[in-house]
């Protein structure tokens, strides 16, 4: 008796194709990921590198005044340790986080600029990826804002502060735009003896309420307040807590109107002593925001109310120094561009001039140029298309004018058509005649 025959199910062509649908997704994402800014304890702050930000990271905002401690608490966040110690006269100083493991790099410094100034150090709105106090399984993407009331802007009376004000907003309006969403805003506040909020901090919170009057949901069920500078071995902010803390949440209610929930204010230190005191008995601020942020929903910003009025006048300045930084950016990374550039091109053709027709088709040479523009196209999106288009700029700038201006006349910035002809008629004269008046080999 013959064994039975298997017939091929007519389900096998359909399993296939979804296997085959499914690889080719992942494949894809896996592609778009390579182009996230997903590099940790890295400071980006083009607009490019806002939108290409790692879609499943919590997003942390930090706002609040100069001299706040922003800089400082975002360091301890991701991983730094600030420690005073008798060794140093108990002056506090950073100690250097060890470089990833298996790498050559020397320790690295803190990621954030903190120094004590009357001037904000951190002048544009920036972001980094973290490990959440050093901690590898709490991936976060803390977003650093300008303080907003350094000495050109710290007078809300004169037109010189409101002006540098609504720079610092409409900056932070673009980039958070383009993120598309946060998981909370941390405002801090620098002086709990007092539990007096700066006047500035207060007109942040007004403008935070309008822009995100359409976000689909309260922003202020995403706002946390922080007091800076509680470190655990002082005690000078422990007096009257919890009384600071109702009249502050008071306080911003009665400032800002749509503010219709009681805020979290939290205690937020980072600074230690060695040798540690023997007893630290509140519970940490800084554990207690991450579980903000981590049980937090998604807050939309991409439907963030447009600048009016005025405000079009400071959203062009934005616009010119968004380009001023994307341009600075490329000054820097021009030669790696332009060589990724170089060597896809030379790829292509390659593939297409230089191989026999049926390798050439095994390396998807399809007839036509339409997978020669697919393919540049999706270098360009992994790169970054304003990286390459300023990259190009530069490099032009650096490399391409100055030949023509040497070997032609022209100059490309102020370039007349019929001057370039001529120009170009007359180097390709001088060029036949040289050729003419070189000896013939007999």
């Amino acid at each position: 008796m013959s064994p039975p025959h298997n017939e091929p199910s007519h389900n096998e062509p359909s399993l296939v194709a979804s296997k085959f649908a499914a690889t080719a997704k992942q494949a894809v994402a896996k592609y778009i990921n390579t182009a996230r800014r997903n590099k940790f304890d890295h400071l980006y702050s083009t607009l490019e590198d806002f939108a290409r930000t790692d879609p499943g990271r919590r997003r942390l905002v930090v706002i609040g005044c100069t001299g706040a401690g922003k800089s400082t608490l975002l360091n301890v966040l991701s991983g730094w340790r600030f420690v005073q110690t008798k060794d140093n006269d108990y002056l506090y100083q950073w100690q250097h986080k060890p470089a990833p493991e298996g790498s050559d790099e020397p320790p690295l410094p803190p990621l954030f600029e903190s120094v004590a100034s009357s001037e904000s150090v951190t002048k544009i709105t920036s972001f980094a990826n973290v490990h959440m106090c050093g901690d590898p399984e709490r991936e976060l993407i803390v977003v650093d804002t300008p303080g907003h009331d350094d000495s050109a802007g710290c007078n809300l009376e004169d037109q010189e502060g409101r002006d540098t004000l609504a720079k610092l907003a409409a900056d932070l309006h673009n980039k958070l735009k383009a993120l598309g969403h946060v998981h909370a805003i941390l405002v801090l506040h620098n002086d709990v003896v007092s539990n007096r909020l700066n006047p500035a901090t207060y007109q942040i919170l007004k403008m935070v309420d309008e822009k995100f009057s359409k976000a689909g949901t309260s922003v202020w069920r995403h706002v946390v307040v922080g007091y800076s500078k509680c470190n655990a071995h002082e005690t000078t902010w422990r007096a009257g807590l919890e009384a600071k803390r109702k009249a502050l949440r008071e306080a911003i209610k009665a400032k800002v109107p749509n503010c219709d929930v009681d805020l979290p204010v939290l205690v937020l230190g980072g600074g230690e002593i060695e040798p540690a005191p023997p007893s630290q008995d509140e519970s940490s601020g800084v554990e207690q925001l991450w579980q903000f942020v981590a049980s937090a929903d998604e807050l939309d910003t991409s439907r963030l109310m447009p600048f009016e009025g005025v405000d079009v006048k400071i959203q062009k300045l934005i616009e010119e120094r968004d380009q001023a930084a994307a341009q600075a950016k490329a000054a820097i990374i021009y030669i790696a561009v332009v060589l990724k550039i170089v060597c896809v091109l030379a790829l292509l053709f390659w593939r297409h001039l230089m191989l026999p027709a049926w390798l050439s088709m095994l390396l998807l040479n399809l007839p036509g140029l339409y997978d020669e523009l697919a393919i540049v196209a999706g270098v360009v999106y992994w790169i970054g298309p304003q990286d390459v288009l300023f990259s190009a700029k530069h490099f032009n700038r650096q490399w391409v004018q100055p030949l023509v201006r040497t070997y032609l006349g022209i100059d490309l910035d102020h370039l007349d058509i019929s001057q370039a002809s001529s120009n170009a008629l007359k180097f390709a004269k001088r060029c036949t005649v040289s050729r003419e008046m070189k000896p013939k080999k007999e």
